[in-house]
């Protein structure tokens, strides 16, 4: 009897330690994430400049550690999903503005080093202003001025996002600087759409007393033999 107690307790033990290593290789656990807001200066081709604020949270966390191939260190590389929000404007000389408010989600990749990268998915909903006088004629032929008349549209675009954390150099800042190129349709228009061009000079600023919880995993990614 005392024999199977001792191959009950090693068989236990084994798969406590088995346990213990899956989750070494694959864990989460909840860490806490700063807020990030941002401003941005926009142009729109052709000929379109406006700006926007807005701001980003952080949702999920996913470090993955890899072997590199070449020198066989170890290195974390992080994969994070954010929310983003902003409100901003835009302004067509001679011909209208425009009022707009996207959402979006999408993923941010970084290393250690300064550099990131994120692309996003966004949908939102446009108003926009037209230049001059809007005239309005009634059934009984009364002339009307339309004040501040334009249109609702819906967007759908896609954006990435190529960045410079200063919090991650060589003196911490708690501010970024980034660069994004996006593409985006506005609907419908004339029974169709209209796409967009657009890109943003943006300033993100980092708030660590406004931090939340998000689930982080790691990964642990063994190479190829």
């Amino acid at each position: 009897m005392a024999k199977k107690q001792r191959l009950f307790l090693c068989f236990l033990i084994l798969n406590l330690l088995y346990y213990n290593s899956l989750q070494a290789q694959d864990s989460a656990v909840k860490v806490p994430r700063p807020v990030e807001v941002c401003g941005s200066l926009y142009y729109d081709f052709p000929q379109s400049f406006g700006a926007l604020a807005g701001i980003v949270f952080p949702w999920k966390s996913k470090i993955v550690t890899a072997t590199a191939k070449k020198s066989g260190q170890k290195e974390e590389r992080n994969r994070d999903i954010i929310v983003a929000s902003d409100i901003g404007f835009y302004r067509y000389p001679y011909n209208n503005s425009g009022l707009f408010f996207n959402a979006g989600i999408g993923k941010r990749y970084y290393k250690a080093h300064p550099y990131f990268f994120e692309w996003l998915i966004k949908v939102g909903v446009l108003r926009t202003f037209y230049d001059g006088l809007v005239y309005r004629v009634d059934g009984n032929g009364n002339v009307s001025v339309l004040k501040s008349f334009g249109r609702y549209y819906a967007l759908t675009g896609f954006a990435s996002v190529i960045g410079y954390d200063f919090h991650r150099g060589k003196k911490p800042q708690p501010f970024a600087l980034a660069f994004t190129p996006s593409a985006w349709v506005q609907y419908p228009y004339n029974s169709f759409i209209l796409p967009h061009v657009s890109c943003e000079l943006i300033f993100l600023y980092r708030f660590d007393s406004m931090k939340r919880g998000v689930k982080q995993k790691r990964v642990l990614q063994t190479p190829n033999k």
